[in-house]
């Protein structure tokens, strides 16, 4: 599995906020997402190095890992990206850590399903229609033309546990995120809503009125708590 980078730290988002976590972040993505704030601006994917300017990155060293986080407290190693899936040895890498007891989530646009890896809690983030604001064209059409999840979200969710937690940049997503719901038939417990942004005035702007559609709805709502704490920085 080709990777960026690889750190500690606490989960920020989900099922299993706060919970200290190993992350290993693979480079590469098959979507390309952008989202317009209410200035005009445009806010891309959080991680651009493993999306919009993927880094070549190193091969992941399972054996070192294991090495490294032996006599650790933590239990959960997180497989994120860019987009894991697109990697040929996930099932592989996955696995592995399963077979040493470690507790694995797959953080994935959902676009792609790979069998064999059951024990992996999914954590599923399809990317709504207000994530199509590429300022190019070719860019544009690349995430659209990808950006196909339900068949194999739909996989995921019949051979995995898993969340579904989605990106809310405006108050039309929501009509988006129910139709959804009602056709992959989610429980609404196993759906969080995250606000869109990458600075603390962005969260603020869409904070709110999320914490009260989440009452409304039955969701759950979830922060971005490193982005909270540290800022939109690597590592963290």
């Amino acid at each position: 599995m080709k990777i960026v980078e690889e750190f500690s730290t606490l989960q920020g988002e989900g099922k299993y906020l706060g919970v200290p976590s190993y992350f290993i972040r693979s480079t590469g993505c098959n979507l390309r997402c952008a989202w317009k704030n209410k200035d005009e601006s445009v806010t891309v994917c959080d991680t651009p190095y493993t999306s919009w300017q993927p880094e070549k990155g190193y091969e992941l060293n399972v054996d070192k890992v294991l090495e490294e986080l032996r006599g650790s407290k933590i239990e959960h190693i997180v497989l994120t990206g860019g987009e894991p899936t697109i990697q040929p040895d996930l099932r592989e890498v996955s696995n592995r850590f399963n077979d040493n007891s470690y507790i694995v989530t797959v953080e994935t646009n959902g676009t792609r399903y790979h069998e064999g890896m059951e024990r992996a809690f999914i954590s599923i983030s399809p990317k709504l229609k207000s994530s199509y604001a590429q300022l190019d064209e070719r860019e544009r059409q690349f995430h659209v033309r990808n950006n196909d999840f339900i068949e194999s979200t739909r996989s995921w969710m019949r051979s995995n546990n898993y969340q579904l937690k989605f990106v809310v940049n405006q108050h039309s997503d929501m009509s988006e995120i129910v139709e959804l719901q009602e056709d992959l038939q989610v429980p609404g417990n196993k759906i969080y809503l995250m606000p869109q942004g990458i600075s603390e005035e962005q969260f603020k702007e869409r904070q709110h009125w999320l914490f009260r559609v989440c009452q409304q709805y039955g969701f759950t709502y979830t922060p971005r708590m490193h982005i909270d704490i540290f800022g939109n920085v690597r590592g963290s």
